[in-house]
């Protein structure tokens, strides 16, 4: 399997509503499987990995956010 399989299909398991992008609150439903991540930082990771601003996370941002 390649990297990209591998980031792809982590990027399906956050995508939950499968339209393509991660929203915000999949992106925080995800990182706070772990109960020491705070609302605040991952919203930070979030506004991070998303490189445009347009407030969802292309599988483009998300394969350059994880490298």
């Amino acid at each position: 399997m390649s990297d990209r399989d591998s980031v792809r299909r982590q990027f399906d398991e956050i995508d939950t509503d499968h339209d393509g992008y991660i929203a915000a609150g999949e992106f925080k439903d995800f990182l706070q499987k772990n109960p020491k991540v705070s609302d605040a930082n991952a919203r930070a990771a979030f506004d991070f990995a998303d490189e445009n601003g347009d407030d969802q996370i292309s599988f483009e941002e998300f394969s350059r956010f994880i490298r």
